[in-house]
């Protein structure tokens, strides 16, 4: 069928509000049970009336406000579910609220501290976003998330859906909240090929949902519709003899569900393909933090530039070892040492300090290579939004107190207590917490 063909075929305006009530009528039934859709406590709601009167004259929909849901649980639920499955992000999102149960006590956290909380569940920069957002609403909204668009989209990580979700899961205003999930609903309706992800059918999208939102109950509205996405209307295998609104759907009468959405020409990822060192001696593991771009503010281990399989042992020394050299030392713990911060020396037990290697230029390793024990740890993959990660996984034990061990000034060396307690990507948390559980096991053993 052409798509001129379907693109001539819309859902008739006399059926918009059978649209609307069949909808809601079904969501009445079956709407999810979400640990984010839970009632506002009395004292929430105490709390907003008390704020809101500041945000009430430049509203247009003010006399339609209310307190629906925690506008705090539906900013944090929205910026979890942003590309990530629902199964996945209850066990995060109740882990997160059971620590931060108020965007009063998120503003107060280390931002090392959220991306913690968030290890593992991907997209980093969303929890940078989160804890800055509460910073701001703290400073400037007296801790309330403000019921007006234009002040949602200057808010860090808050763009055109999430501000509509806040809108009206939390505030019952009519606003459309469009994702993947009402793309999809819309362009069987319509038997319309909108192309996922493609910012034209966002827009025409919502211009729909706008024009069949109902009076009141727009929160329920909005959420049904992204319920039935999830539900009936899924992207394959759609289960469209339980849907409500089959009787409406024109891709459904031509029989063409399968094939709307349009799917979007996906552009080939780059590799990028180096190797991960976790570098560590006694009780200590060096660790660098991410500056700017991917995975920004996580911790890794040593990295090299290149790749090297289970058969580049040599080769991974030499380069290893290399660059170790031109590589300047950072403060480097020993048995009976503190490092003195404020001065950048080290300070043995004894009170007699010596000038830190960080002040002597590059470090000597020429006999590093008999003073380290070297394994191959695996080969992983990381496949990332906009590009593919694939690593080489080494260890490398320094077997001896070697004092002028060159690593990059932007890293640290930690104990294994305070490793544990840092974000690393996804990637490398496996590896991360099998290390721990080994060394606290050879730990045990060597007590007994």
């Amino acid at each position: 069928m052409s798509h001129e063909v379907i693109r001539n075929r819309s859902i008739d305006s006399c059926h918009q509000t059978t649209i609307a009530d069949l909808l809601l009528s079904w969501f009445d039934v079956y709407a999810r049970d979400l640990p984010w859709r839970k009632d506002v406590s009395s004292t929430l709601r105490s709390f907003y009336s008390d704020r809101l009167s500041a945000f009430v004259g430049s509203l247009p929909y003010a006399e339609r406000l209310k307190l629906r849901r925690d506008p705090y649980t539906v900013i944090v639920s929205e910026l979890m579910l942003q590309q990530t499955q629902v199964s996945a992000v209850i066990p995060y999102y109740e882990r997160f609220m059971e620590r931060f149960p108020t965007v009063e006590k998120l503003a107060d956290a280390d931002e090392t501290e959220v991306l913690k909380l968030w290890e593992g569940l991907g997209y980093y920069r969303r929890a940078r976003f989160l804890s800055a957002l509460a910073k701001r609403v703290v400073e400037n909204y007296d801790g309330i998330i403000p019921p007006n668009k234009r002040l949602l989209l200057s808010l860090p990580g808050i763009g055109q859906y999430t501000a509509g979700a806040i809108l009206s899961f939390a505030y019952d205003l009519p606003e459309p909240a469009v994702d993947g999930n009402v793309i999809r609903v819309f362009s069987r309706l319509d038997a319309h090929p909108h192309v996922r992800g493609d910012a034209k059918a966002f827009r025409a999208v919502r211009h729909q949902v706008r024009a069949l939102m109902p009076e009141d109950r727009a929160g329920d509205f909005n959420e049904a519709i992204i319920d039935l996405g999830a539900t009936i209307c899924t992207p394959s295998s759609p289960d469209c003899a339980i849907c409500p609104l089959h009787s409406q759907c024109q891709a459904h009468a031509l029989n063409v569900v399968d094939i709307f959405p349009l799917r979007k020409n996906i552009e080939e990822k780059p590799i990028d393909r180096f190797s991960y060192v976790l570098l560590h001696r006694d009780n200590f593991v060096y660790v660098q933090r991410r500056a700017k771009g991917l995975l920004e503010g996580m911790y890794e281990f040593y990295s090299l530039p290149h790749p090297f399989g289970s058969e580049e042992e040599m080769s991974f020394r030499t380069s290893f070892i290399g660059d170790l050299k031109i590589a300047r030392c950072a403060n480097t713990p020993f048995e009976n040492e503190q490092v003195r911060e404020d001065v950048g020396e080290y300070e043995y037990g004894d009170g007699d300090s010596i000038k830190s290697s960080r002040d002597e230029g590059p470090a000597d390793v020429g006999n590093l290579a008999e003073k380290m024990r070297v394994s191959f740890i695996g080969d992983r993959k990381a496949v990332y939004s906009h590009r593919i990660w694939e690593v080489s996984c080494w260890e490398v034990e320094v077997m001896s107190h070697i004092e002028d061990i060159g690593t990059d000034p932007s890293g640290e060396w930690v104990t294994i207590e305070e490793l544990s307690e840092l974000p690393f990507p996804a990637v490398l948390v496996p590896w991360r917490d099998a290390f721990i559980l080994r060394f606290n096991s050879d730990c045990k053993e060597s007590l007994t």
